[in-house]
């Protein structure tokens, strides 16, 4: 990445930021098989959890503590509730144990366990989803409405999903070819995906037809989206048609041209941006190879500052990033990054050198961040309903005491499962019936009712008798 090097530096609060590798007792190693091919990034994290999946029939999926690293045990209980492989995973952004997965067997699973993590194998997934027609490759939960899930498949289309209702709201039909990435934006109002048919597409999935497309790259391998959201842009990363890897800006209001477009190199390894919003930090991390490069990005001639990169010589096959309230402020940590390499799992912090840094908290480096809880329902949202997530202040002596993984899953019922409920509550009322002696009243028929009505009753033929007796005397 020398060539963005070159571009010079921005003389500015993160121009000295640098990566700070995990000491070993504090790697998780040991990690056996772990899956590295497809398109996500192998490695999905929260404030607490970490998820790898494995490759291994059944679809199994790590759930590591972040506080507990260490030899990953032989027998680990891992989360195994599909037939194919776990090609992808995301956690629930406002229920930290629950996690998405999707799957070989083209099925869309989401399964909560035990808040203190994994104690044994879990098998049975809470909502299990099937609609796809081909192994579904990318799931990502909704930033902002609570239960809304997107997920692409190598059938060429994008679903969304109500996790609560177990529904499929939306097919998304528009690319042309395999899907490469899939990235909500800020406020979940708008998705965008990339594909081996060199497209760029945004659209909010609730008017998937109003979709907007533009070639983003001329090269065929794999390319990733990613949003700028303070500046109202949206980047890729991807290869030219001389297979450079290259990287682009285009501004929403404007998606004609790209308002940045930069060669980086000639490596073939894919890059998987990610973009830090709240201190307009860009990270680029390439599979298969041992870097992680970041800069700043500013809505100036220059657009992106190259700031330095954190080198090594092990590559990485993928990796996640922590959720950002996670961080040790007390050490100056902006990001961290879960380098994931044939059989470990290593933490990078991101680091801004500051001596004051362990005894002041530095506001200047830390804006509020993402909470972690719903800004709002799903049927909200479905409605048209946008807002922006809610935001939590990193300073510890400000920190609330709410847990941000305590918010409660509400599984609907779907119509065959209230039909079987149905069904059951009928035969345990006969059931109890039949125990009791009861038995409904017989339904008279016709002719009864009309033997009821033309016999008189027995007061009648001594009312009249006395009536007589009377015109008598």
């Amino acid at each position: 990445m020398a060539e963005m090097a070159a571009q010079g530096q921005r003389s500015g609060k993160f121009r000295h930021v640098y990566g700070d590798v995990a000491k070993a007792d504090k790697q998780f190693t040991e990690l056996k098989n772990p899956l590295t091919s497809g398109e996500s990034r192998y490695v999905s994290a929260n404030d607490k959890f970490i998820a790898v999946s494995k490759s291994a029939g059944g679809g199994p999926v790590y759930i590591l503590r972040n506080d507990e690293p260490g030899r990953v045990p032989m027998n680990k209980p891992t989360l195994s509730v599909q037939k194919g492989k776990a090609w992808d995973h995301d956690f629930h952004p406002f229920i930290r144990n629950m996690i998405a997965t999707v799957s070989d067997d083209c099925s869309v699973a989401v399964t909560q366990f035990p808040e203190e993590g994994l104690t044994e194998n879990i098998t049975k997934a809470d909502v299990l989803m099937q609609g796809h027609g081909k192994k579904v490759v990318l799931c990502q939960f909704n930033p902002s409405a609570n239960s809304i899930l997107a997920t692409a498949s190598y059938d060429r289309t994008v679903k969304l999903w109500n996790i609560e209702s177990q529904d499929n709201i939306m097919t998304f039909k528009e690319p042309g070819d395999n899907i490469y990435s899939l990235e909500w934006n800020l406020d979940g109002s708008q998705l965008a995906v990339t594909g081996k048919d060199k497209q760029l597409r945004l659209f909010d999935p609730r008017i998937p037809d109003e979709a907007s497309s533009v070639q983003a790259f001329e090269g065929s391998k794999s390319s990733k989206a990613f949003w700028i959201p303070n500046l109202n842009w949206v980047g890729a990363c991807g290869f030219s048609k001389t297979a450079r890897r290259q990287m682009k800006f285009w501004d929403l209001k404007d998606m004609s041209k790209p308002i940045y477009s930069q060669d980086i190199d000639q490596v073939s390894s894919v890059l998987m941006p990610y973009y830090d919003n709240d201190n307009g930090l860009l990270y680029l991390s390439g599979k298969g190879d041992g870097t992680v490069s970041f800069q700043e990005v500013i809505n100036d001639a220059r657009k992106c500052y190259h700031l330095g990169q954190y080198r090594a010589t092990e590559p990485q096959k993928g990796g996640g990033w922590m959720a950002k309230r996670a961080c040790n402020v007390w050490k100056c940590e902006v990001n961290r990054f879960f380098k994931l390499t044939k059989n470990s799992l290593i933490p990078i912090s991101f680091v801004v050198p500051r001596k004051s840094g362990a005894d002041v908290f530095q506001e200047d480096i830390y804006p509020d961040c993402y909470a972690g809880k719903p800004a709002l329902s799903a049927d909200e949202w479905l409605q048209g309903g946008n807002k922006d997530p809610i935001l939590c202040s990193m300073d510890p002596s400000k920190a609330s005491n709410d847990d941000g993984g305590a918010n409660l899953f509400q599984k609907k019922a779907t119509y065959q499962e209230l039909e079987e409920e149905n069904a059951a509550l009928k035969a345990r009322v006969k059931e109890l019936e039949e125990k009791l002696g009861i038995t409904a009243d017989p339904e008279p028929e016709n002719g009864d009712e009309q033997k009821e009505d033309a016999a008189p009753s027995q007061e009648e033929p001594a009312a009249a008798d006395d009536e007589q007796k009377e015109d008598d005397q």
